[in-house]
């Protein structure tokens, strides 16, 4: 209960800080602008969109990137030190409060990964039809060798749902999402508490631009094979991943790696919260 009255705290500043509202908003027009083009595609060929482009979003590395620029702006103030945080840790301790705050941090990105899901059908409602396939829309989209420049559609790539069915992608990409965002939020409040504040926001920034940095590494397909081992968010492009023999990350390499590195980052987090100089008042 203590860690929910915490992150309670936290949470009365999204009332508070205007922040919160640009971020969702800027998601939600962002997310309106990409979609739009499949609605007028499906209207012209006379065929329904099914609900699933959100795990094939992070195969799209630009439209992607853009998307999460917006996380890195909804973290950029992590461990979240305000002045009303230090009568918070007055009354609970050190250790309790960034326990409240890794909570809080998971819960952010739970937030945020249903935003950007919902939003990756909710203005499509026109022209949608629910259903377990992944539809003739999606399927020729990301079949075609150009992407649909006439609509403004981003390009899809098939191999993001080669070999599954939609809800076995969205299986992989939603908490594995919600995982990697949590590793690269604990990485944000590491670099904050020890090093001076701003450069988490730099060191996450690197991290979401490494994928962008992958599609360039084209013509050195050897050198873009050895970054996708530490690139935890090309982990979610699911054309990324294969085994150790093809020289990819396997699907058990990155959820392990994912949940490992959390537990780990979280336990370096709370043990050592002791020797950080907390001057909330200053924040």
């Amino acid at each position: 209960m203590k860690l929910l009255r915490l992150c309670k705290i936290n949470f009365i500043q999204w009332r508070i800080n205007p922040k919160y509202l640009a971020v969702f908003l800027y998601i939600g027009l962002y997310m309106w602008n990409g979609t739009q083009g499949y609605v007028e595609y499906c209207r012209d060929v006379g065929y329904p969109i099914r609900p699933w482009l959100f795990p094939l979003l992070p195969g799209d590395r630009r439209f992607f990137l853009l998307i999460y620029m917006a996380f890195v702006l909804l973290l950029s103030d992590a461990p979240f030190r305000n002045r009303q945080q230090q009568f918070v840790l007055q009354r609970v301790g050190k250790r309790s409060w960034i326990a409240g705050q890794l909570a809080y941090l998971f819960l952010t990105c739970l937030i945020f990964t249903a935003v950007v899901w919902l939003f990756s059908w909710l203005f499509q409602l026109p022209v949608l039809e629910w259903g377990m396939d992944w539809g003739p829309v999606i399927t020729t989209v990301a079949n075609a060798p150009p992407p649909y420049q006439e609509y403004g559609i981003s390009g899809l790539r098939y191999g993001c749902m080669q070999g599954a069915t939609p809800l076995e992608a969205m299986a992989w990409v939603f908490p594995m999402m919600v995982g990697v965002s949590f590793l690269l939020g604990e990485i944000m409040i590491l670099c904050n508490l020890w090093l001076k504040k701003g450069v988490g926001n730099v060191v996450v920034t690197g991290f979401a631009l490494l994928p962008y940095l992958l599609s360039s590494l084209v013509d050195t397909p050897y050198a873009g094979r050895m970054l996708l081992w530490i690139s935890p968010l090309s982990w979610l492009d699911r054309s990324l991943m294969g085994s150790a023999n093809q020289g990819l990350p396997s699907y058990g390499y990155a959820a392990g790696m994912t949940v490992g590195l959390c537990i780990l980052l979280g336990i370096v987090i709370i043990c050592t919260i002791h020797r950080c100089n907390l001057e909330t008042d200053k924040e």
